[in-house]
């Protein structure tokens, strides 16, 4: 391998450059030399090679100003550079690598030293080159995915509103007919289409928080709205869990500045969350309260069988489950939690869950004062209203 290296030597003392070519070339290098830092750089220039060994202290042009003539460069900036440095001043090493150099040594030579030196600049490189190439590949690969799974998502999504859109028409017209019978099977369709279109939307959602921050539909809504879309879609849901959720605001008319449907998605996961995670007939309770620093804190509260505190950090990561094998019980990416951290966060406010074991879990999104538009003054016992959504 070593015989296909090619290494530029520069030294303005005749007897170093032969001394060090005969030792490169006994080691199978090809060497071409240079007496100064200006024939080296052209010869880098016009003929290339895998390493540049200079001296520091040269006429013409100097191993400092050779060296940052090579980092300036857009097409030979990576070239590792050895430079060879008779000088006793202190400040010559620090100002090599300060000026770009791979590594040094030092006059007068420890020829085996050179050798075995030269020999791992040139395998770090080849190491670095790997690595950049790999980080490029992946950064591509990224790319990639993240606009297919763009493209993919914005494709299904027509399909499947057309399926969930004619399956609630047949099952409509089978309910009229008092066929139960077909009228579950096209519910069946109804539900399937819209857990797909829920995991598209996730995965897009996802993707595009990955990619950077999320684009947010900003307009005015009151809590009431939020709360109320939050828990539209959910109602068999909370049926067949036998779970009724108890609503308890501060105020229905509180009006946020805010992307509605991001909120209300983020709220529907934290209840859905509880729901899945819970066992039948588990209590929740959906809040929401002014803090004293005048944000609004919207919180999801169950009396389900809680987490240990080492596994709370986890369920933000994405794809994060507590049983994510292909035989798990409950159904979902595992992007429910995550996602409504990235949303809390798009709004400039936060998300954290706190939880014991057999003590419940409670899921508190926060978002800042500057999204609060207006604050209705309550009348007596309205900071404790109270419904139950079954």
């Amino acid at each position: 391998m070593d015989a296909e290296r090619k290494i530029i030597l520069a030294d303005d003392d005749a007897i170093m450059r032969e001394l060090a070519s005969a030792k490169l070339l006994e080691a199978g290098y090809t060497v071409v030399t240079a007496a100064n830092g200006a024939e080296a750089l052209s010869l880098l220039r016009e003929e290339g090679a895998d390493m540049v060994i200079s001296d520091l202290d040269m006429p013409v042009m100097n191993g400092f100003e050779l060296t940052e003539a090579i980092r300036s460069d857009a097409v030979v900036g990576e070239t590792p550079v050895m430079v060879i440095t008779a000088s006793d001043r202190g400040d010559a090493v620090d100002r090599a690598f300060a000026a770009g150099a791979t590594s040094f040594l030092a006059k007068p030579m420890n020829w085996s030293l050179f050798h075995h030196a030269v020999k791992f600049v040139l395998r770090a490189n080849d190491d670095r080159k790997a690595l950049r190439l790999a980080r490029d590949q992946a950064e591509a690969g990224a790319k990639f995915k993240d606009s297919l799974m763009s493209v993919m998502s914005h494709e299904l999504r027509t399909p499947l509103n057309a399926i969930i859109g004619f399956g609630q028409i047949i099952a409509d017209q089978f309910s009229k007919q008092n066929d139960n019978l077909h009228r579950e099977y096209a519910d069946y369709i109804v539900d399937g289409g819209r857990r797909l279109l829920s995991s598209v939307s996730d995965m897009l959602l996802a993707s595009d928080a990955r990619s950077g921050p999320i684009a947010l539909n900003e307009t005015d809504v009151t809590l009431g709205v939020l709360v109320d879309d939050a828990l539209s879609g959910l109602e068999k849901t909370l049926h067949l869990a036998e779970v009724a959720v108890s609503v308890k605001v501060c105020s229905r008319d509180l009006e946020l500045c805010c992307d509605r449907a991001l909120i209300a998605r983020a709220i529907r996961k934290l209840v859905d969350n509880a729901v899945k995670f819970g066992p039948r007939g588990v209590d929740i309770v959906l809040g929401a309260a002014v803090t004293r620093q005048g944000g609004l804190a919207i919180m999801v509260k169950d009396n389900g069988p809680g987490l240990k505190a080492e596994r709370l950090e986890e369920l933000t990561a994405p794809f994060a489950q507590l049983d994510m094998s292909l035989r798990r019980s409950r159904e979902g990416l595992g992007l429910g939690l995550p996602l409504v951290k990235v949303i809390a966060e798009a709004h400039d406010g936060s998300f954290r869950i706190d939880s014991k074991p057999n003590e419940g879990a409670r899921a508190i999104m926060m978002l800042p004062k500057a999204r609060v538009v207006s604050v209705p003054r309550m009348t007596d016992g309205e900071d404790k209203a109270d419904r139950r959504v079954a």
